[in-house]
C-alpha cells in the first residue's frame, strides 16, 4: 500500500479502537438495535423444558373471585393449592404493604400458609427517598464473592436509598424475599435484569433468584468477578454471566402454551393442569419475577423466562472476551477493506467491506444462536464504514490537490503562451505590445464591476473574469500580420492602409484556429474565448463595428469589455504621431459612445470604477498600468 493508504488504515484503526471502547450514547444505542435484531433472529427456544409457571390475578380472576385486593384467606387458600399441586417455589411479587381490611386474623391465615409453603415475598427498593413507614424484613443473600484486585464484583451494584416491603408478619413467615424491580432501557425495551441490588452496605437476591434458590434447597451462591469487569453467577451447579452491575441478559421464552399464565381462579376453583404446576416455580401476582408478566421485548411481546435461565435453561450473556473480539474484528476490518481499496479500488472495497459486514452478522448470530454469546458485529460494520469514508476523503483530497495542481500547471502554460505571444507582437510593434499588456489588469478591474451586475453575476465568475483578463493581451494578436509600413506609419493611415489594418481582427482568429488546428485540439473552452476576444473586440453596440458588425447582446461579454479597456488605452497613451487625452476628457468620449459604441451596462461599471484607471496611469517597466485590485 502507498503511504497515503496506510495512514488512512492507521487513522481508521485509531478511530475503530477508540469507539469500540469509548462507546458514545449514539453507537451504544445503535449497538442496542443490533442486539435486538440479532435476538430476533435467534430461532432456537430459550430451553424447551419449562422450570417456571405465571399464576396471574388477570381480568378472569376479578370477576369470579373479587376485586382487588383480595381477602387475604383467599391468598392462603392459593397457597395451599399451588403447595399440593406440587409448586417446588410459591414467589409473590405483589407488595402487601397494609394489613387486611377485614382483620388481623386473615393475614395470620396468610402468614401460616406463607409458613407451610416454600414461599418468597417481594418488596421493592428506591432509590431516590428513604425507607418506607414500617419495620422492613429482609432476607440477605448467602453470597460468596471471589474478587480479582482489590475491588469485590459486587463494588459496581447499585446502590437503593431505601425499600418498600410486605407487612413484616408476612416476610418473616415467608422465610425468604427477593426484591421486584426491573427498569426498561430508555427506550422503552426490557433487556436486562437486575439479580442483585445493594442496600446498607450488603447484597440483597432479585424475587427471581430468590424464589430459584428456595426451589433448590438453598446453598450459597458464589460471585466470581472477571477479567472485563463483568461477573459469573453460581447458583448450585448453573452458572450465568452478569454484567458489571449485577444485570443478566434476559433470553425470552417463545409464548406458548406450556409457558401462559395461570388464571389464579383456575388454581382456586381446582381446574388447572397439575402438570403445569409440579416441580416448577411458580410466581404470582400481576407481574412476573419482578416483571410485567408481558413486557415489552426485542420479541415483541415474549415472556420472561429468567428462573428458566437459572434452573438451567439457555441463557444470553457477554463473554469475557467480547471487547477484545470486537476489536480484533474492527482492526482486521480496516485493514482488509484498506488493502482492497489500495489494489482495486473504492467500489471494490465497497463491495469487500459489505461482504466482511456480512460476515460479521453470520458470526455474531451463530454465537448468539449456539452459544448464547453475544458479541457485536456493530463495531466491525463500523470500522468498514468508517475505513471507506476516510478513505473516499483521502481520495478526493489527493484528486482536488491533482486537480489544482493541473490547474495551477495549466494557469501557468496559459500565463506563458500569452505573454509570448503578446512579447512576440511588442517585437513586431513596440506599442502595440505595451498596450495590449496593459489591457490585462484593465479587464480584470473592468469585468468585476460588471460582475455586481445581478444580469452578469452567473456569466462572470471569479475564474472566468481571472481567464479574460489574462487572455485579453491577445486581443491585437493579429496585427503580426499587418505589414510594417501600415503598423508603423508615424502618421494618419490612408483609407486602403486603414482597410487594411481593419482585418487583425480575422488575422488573429485564423491565427488561433490554425495553431487550434495543428494541435488537434477541439472545444477547448480557452482558445475558444481567445477567438472570442480577438474577433469581437471591434465590434460596436449599435452594429457598426467589424468584422461581423454584430449587434447589441450578439457581441460575446468578454468582446464587450475589451473593447472599452481597448478604447480608454487608445485616447490616454501617448503614441509617436499624437499626445494621448487626459483621463477626464477619456471618460467624456466613452459616455458619448455609451449605447453607440459601448455596451451601456459595461461604461456604467467603467464609471464606478474610473478612478482605478485613472491611478494606473504611470506604466511599469514592463509598459503595464499597475491598476489595484477592485475591492
Amino acid at each position: 500500500m502507498g503511504r497515503s493508504h496506510v495512514g488512512v488504515a492507521l487513522g481508521a484503526a485509531a478511530l475503530s479502537v477508540v469507539f469500540t471502547l469509548w462507546r458514545p450514547s449514539i453507537l451504544a444505542d445503535a449497538d442496542l438495535r443490533v442486539y435486538d435484531a440479532l435476538v430476533r433472529s435467534d430461532g432456537a427456544d430459550a430451553d424447551p423444558s419449562v422450570h417456571s409457571a405465571i399464576v396471574s390475578i388477570n381480568e378472569a380472576s376479578l370477576e369470579r373471585l373479587g376485586q382487588w385486593p383480595w381477602h387475604r384467606d383467599v391468598l392462603a387458600r392459593l397457597v395451599d393449592r399451588l403447595q399440593a399441586l406440587g409448586a417446588s417455589a410459591i414467589a409473590f411479587d405483589v407488595l402487601f404493604a397494609e394489613s387486611d381490611r377485614a382483620g388481623a386474623s386473615f393475614d395470620d391465615r396468610f402468614a401460616e400458609a406463607l409458613a407451610r409453603a416454600p414461599s418468597v415475598t417481594g418488596f421493592a427498593f428506591v432509590f431516590d427517598q428513604q425507607d418506607g413507614p414500617g419495620a422492613c424484613t429482609l432476607h440477605l443473600l448467602e453470597l460468596v464473592e471471589r474478587q480479582r484486585g482489590d475491588s469485590l464484583p459486587t463494588a459496581g451494584v447499585l446502590e437503593a436509598s431505601g425499600r418498600l416491603c410486605s407487612i413484616d408478619a408476612l416476610t418473616a413467615a415467608a422465610g425468604a424475599s427477593g426484591f421486584i424491580n426491573a427498569a426498561a432501557d430508555p427506550d422503552g425495551l426490557l433487556r436486562r435484569v437486575p439479580l442483585l441490588l445493594r442496600w446498607d452496605g450488603r447484597v440483597y437476591p432479585s424475587l427471581a433468584l430468590a424464589a430459584v434458590r428456595r426451589a433448590t434447597g438453598g446453598g450459597t451462591v458464589v460471585l466470581d468477578a472477571r477479567d472485563d469487569g463483568s461477573m459469573a453467577l453460581t447458583v448450585g451447579t448453573r452458572t450465568v454471566g452478569l454484567d458489571a452491575r449485577g444485570r443478566l441478559l434476559v433470553r425470552h421464552a417463545h409464548p406458548v402454551a406450556a409457558r401462559a399464565p395461570i388464571s389464579a381462579a383456575d388454581v382456586l376453583e381446582g381446574t388447572v393442569d397439575a402438570q403445569r404446576i409440579r416441580g416448577r416455580v411458580v410466581f404470582v401476582g400481576a407481574t412476573a419475577m419482578g416483571l410485567r408478566d408481558v413486557v415489552t421485548t426485542a420479541r415483541d411481546r415474549a415472556l420472561p423466562a429468567v428462573a428458566d435461565t437459572l434452573m438451567g435453561g439457555a441463557a444470553y450473556e457477554r463473554p469475557p472476551s467480547a471487547a477484545l473480539l470486537e476489536i480484533a474484528a474492527a482492526l482486521f476490518s480496516v485493514l482488509l477493506v484498506a488493502v482492497v481499496v489500495a489494489r482495486a479500488g473504492l467500489i471494490v472495497g465497497a463491495v469487500a467491506g459489505l461482504g466482511l459486514s456480512g460476515l460479521a452478522w453470520w458470526l455474531a448470530r451463530t454465537a448468539l444462536e449456539s452459544q448464547g454469546w453475544f458479541v457485536s458485529p456493530l463495531w466491525a460494520g463500523g470500522s468498514v464504514a468508517i475505513t471507506l469514508l476516510l478513505e473516499g476523503g483521502a481520495m478526493a483530497y489527493w484528486e482536488r490537490r491533482r486537480a489544482d495542481r493541473e490547474r495551477r500547471s495549466r494557469a501557468d502554460a496559459q500565463r506563458l503562451i500569452v505573454q509570448s505571444l503578446t512579447t512576440l507582437t511588442e517585437i513586431r510593434d513596440a506599442d502595440t505590445g505595451r498596450h495590449a499588456r496593459r489591457t490585462q489588469e484593465g479587464t480584470r478591474v473592468l469585468a468585476t464591476a460588471l460582475a455586481r451586475h445581478a444580469a452578469y453575476r452567473h456569466v462572470l465568475t471569479p475564474d472566468r473574469i481571472t481567464l479574460i483578463s489574462t487572455l485579453a493581451p491577445l486581443h491585437d494578436i493579429g496585427k503580426i500580420g499587418i505589414s510594417d509600413s501600415v503598423l508603423r506609419k508615424p502618421g494618419a493611415l490612408t483609407p486602403v492602409e486603414h482597410a487594411e489594418m481593419r482585418r487583425h481582427p480575422e488575422l488573429g482568429y485564423e491565427t488561433l484556429l490554425k495553431a487550434e488546428m495543428l494541435a488537434g485540439v477541439h472545444n477547448d473552452d480557452v482558445i475558444g474565448l481567445a477567438k472570442e476576444i480577438v474577433y469581437t473586440h471591434h465590434e460596436r453596440w449599435d452594429g457598426t463595428g467589424y468584422p461581423r458588425g454584430l449587434r447589441g447582446d450578439a457581441i460575446p461579454v468578454s468582446g464587450r469589455l475589451v473593447a472599452l479597456v481597448d478604447a480608454y488605452d487608445a485616447l490616454v497613451a501617448d503614441r509617436a504621431y499624437r499626445d494621448g487625452v487626459s483621463h477626464e476628457a477619456a471618460i467624456v468620449a466613452i459616455q458619448a459612445g455609451r449605447g453607440q459604441h459601448f455596451d451601456p451596462d459595461v461604461v456604467d461599471a467603467f464609471l464606478s470604477v474610473h478612478e482605478q484607471f485613472r491611478q494606473a496611469r504611470v506604466p511599469t517597466s514592463g509598459g503595464a498600468y499597475r491598476l489595484p485590485t477592485s475591492p
